[in-house]
Parts: structure tokens; C-alpha cells; sequence
């Protein structure tokens, strides 16, 4: 089993949304997701020539800054939640250059089958 946004978890949805079409615009999105078991945690999802690369850690270069409760992430990657959703009811809050939330969003709209299949593989979530 994989902990849920772990580094090990993390590279196994880069390897997962390998070949997915997720556009061709360069973006550095950071997630913070608050309130862990093991406290906070911050990871990036760099997308770049189509490409995807999830890793633990902060990136200054980030464009937007997603932050949320470690519920609201467990019920995201859970598929109870849609991110779209979250963000409406304000359970993730977006900071920096929102300008480019839109793009990103749609960008990571292809991962949802790579997230889904890590789901029976994810402890913690």
C-alpha cells in the first residue's frame, strides 16, 4: 500500500498519467494540504509539454497555490469530492496568479483516471 501523498505515492502518479495529453502550456501548480496525520503537507504538480511530474516539497516558481484540509484531499481522492466542487464551496482555497487556475484545472482534468487507479492501492485516504 501506498501513504496517501507520500513521495512514494507521488511517483506513482507521475509514472500513472505518463502519455496522458495534459496540454502544452508549462505550469508549476503547489498543493499544501493542512491538517495531516503526520501534519502538513506540501507537494508540486509541474506540468510541462504535456507532460505531468508530481514531488513532495515547495517550488518557488509555482504560478498558483492550492491549499486545503486533509479531509477535503481524502474526499477528493476519494472521488466523493470533484476538485471544481471544492474549490466552489470554498474547501480549497487558490492563491497566486489564479489567472491561471482555469488552464491548470483543465490540465489536470486527464489525471482523474491515474488518481483513480492509485485509490485501491492508497492507505490513509
Amino acid at each position: 500500500m501506498l501513504p496517501f501523498l507520500s513521495a512514494s505515492w507521488l511517483d506513482e502518479l507521475t509514472a500513472a498519467a505518463d502519455g496522458r495529453d495534459v496540454g502544452p502550456d508549462a505550469t508549476v501548480v503547489q498543493q499544501v494540504v493542512t491538517g495531516g496525520p503526520d501534519g502538513d503537507i506540501a507537494y508540486v504538480i509541474e506540468l510541462d509539454g504535456g507532460r505531468v511530474r508530481a514531488r513532495p516539497g515547495r517550488d518557488p516558481r509555482a504560478v498558483v497555490t492550492l491549499t486545503e484540509a486533509w479531509e477535503t484531499a481524502v474526499r477528493i481522492h476519494r472521488g466523493e469530492l470533484t476538485a471544481h466542487d471544492a474549490i466552489r464551496a470554498g474547501l480549497v482555497k487558490a492563491g497566486g496568479d489564479v489567472r491561471h487556475l482555469v488552464g491548470a484545472a483543465a490540465a489536470l482534468v486527464p489525471l482523474e483516471p491515474a488518481t483513480s487507479a492509485l485509490r485501491e492501492r492508497t492507505s490513509g485516504a
